[in-house]
């Protein structure tokens, strides 16, 4: 019997030719960037593989219905190629997942915004983003209980009074020897207290973050109302919104539907690159940035050309105290930053790390003291060490 990799290879092979002569281009490097990403990270199921497909090869959202009808015939309906192989190790009487059983994804109907995608699809329009419940307001108010305690500090520019310091108060020494006859009785000192630094939150509200961009929004409230004023944040999908002011309610509920009313590109797709590089255009959001810790809330499934996004990323580790990259992708501890926009900016990125919900929010912000305590640019050297199956990075 044939050997189900070898069966497997010569399918994936098959569906790339029939794309090919379904009309949708795929560049030789998307190709080998979706078979890189399959042998780095094999998919779970037929949905899964979709969207790794998709992601990669996809270049105009014109050419998602012919992509979509071979996809359909080659894994989904049976086509011409060699039978369906199992995407995982023979249980002993599934079916493929070719085959009509049970545990088949049923077909879906895509449309902008419906669930898990990364596009140049732009949407307008509102969303809602749900009711907190009484186990995310507990985290929420654990959340809101670090931030002080994790965000960095840098000394102020201005010299308050202490006890000790590193310079005398000279005019205050004057004062008192004008007052006592020349005479004087007491020496103060002047120092440089510390303040926090601002926080900077961008937030990726596409359709590829659906599922977890309502629990990212409570977790930015969490931030804004533990640092009201030094914290700043955005969302991004197909374009830059600045809902600092939206968010700020202290109600969480209120204030996401304020910031709903405000975002009309959710669950849209997905412009990783141009947003940063509309950020970084702005000469008031690069003041922001500057000496900042910047937390991006995004799983970097970015479309098309990769370069805008890499540059944008590396002037923004410039410019910030901290760059920390957060994706639900790197909650799976399969995952590894194979695509090319991930792979080629983690080297300027000072951690990555997994972040899907209220609970890992917590868990990475309980992590940031010993990331900021580091050496920089760390995430290159901590993603290139293999890990095995069950550890988190």
């Amino acid at each position: 019997m044939p050997d189900p990799a070898v069966l497997a290879a010569d399918h994936l092979w098959g569906f790339l030719s029939a794309l090919r002569g379904a009309g949708v281009p795929a560049a030789p490097t998307k190709r080998a960037d979706l078979l890189r990403t399959i042998a780095e990270s094999p998919p779970p199921d037929l949905t899964v593989l979709y969207w790794y497909a998709r992601i990669t090869l996809l270049q105009d959202v014109s050419d998602l219905p012919a992509f979509d009808r071979v996809f359909d015939a080659w894994f989904r309906r049976g086509g011409p190629g060699p039978a369906d192989p199992p995407l995982e190790a023979d249980d002993g009487g599934a079916q493929s997942p070719g085959g009509p059983g049970a545990d088949d994804p049923p077909p879906r109907e895509v449309r902008p915004g419906d669930g898990i995608e990364a596009s140049t699809l732009s949407t307008h329009g509102t969303r809602d983003f749900g009711r907190t419940d009484e186990g995310r307001a507990a985290y929420m108010r654990a959340l809101q209980a670090a931030w002080p305690a994790v965000l960095p500090a840098v000394p102020s520019r201005r010299r308050r009074p202490a006890r000790s310091g590193d310079r005398l108060d000279v005019r205050h020494a004057w004062r008192q020897a004008h007052r006592h006859d020349g005479e004087i009785i007491q020496l103060r000192r002047l120092a440089r207290p510390p303040r926090p630094r601002r926080l900077l939150i961008l937030i990726d509200v596409s359709g590829s973050l659906r599922p977890h961009s309502p629990d990212l929004l409570r977790a930015a409230h969490t931030a804004l109302r533990a640092a009201p004023a030094r914290t700043e944040v955005f969302t991004f999908g197909t374009r830059l919104t600045r809902i600092t002011a939206a968010l700020s309610h202290p109600h969480a509920d209120q204030a996401l539907r304020a910031v709903s009313r405000l975002v009309t590109d959710a669950d849209g797709g997905t412009a990783i690159g141009t947003a940063l590089q509309g950020f970084l255009g702005n000469p008031r959001f690069v003041a922001l940035a500057r000496g900042a810790l910047v937390i991006v809330l995004s799983d970097g499934l970015e479309r098309g050309d990769p370069v805008p996004m890499v540059r944008a990323t590396a002037r923004l580790s410039r410019l910030s105290h901290r760059l920390v990259w957060w994706s639900p992708l790197a909650c799976s501890p399969a995952y590894r930053p194979v695509t090319r926009a991930m792979a080629a900016q983690l080297p300027s990125l000072d951690h990555l790390g997994g972040v899907r919900d209220l609970a890992t929010m917590l868990a990475e912000v309980r992590r940031l003291p010993a990331v900021l305590s580091g050496p920089r640019h760390l995430a290159a050297r901590r993603w290139s060490t293999p890990r095995t199956l069950g550890t988190t990075p």
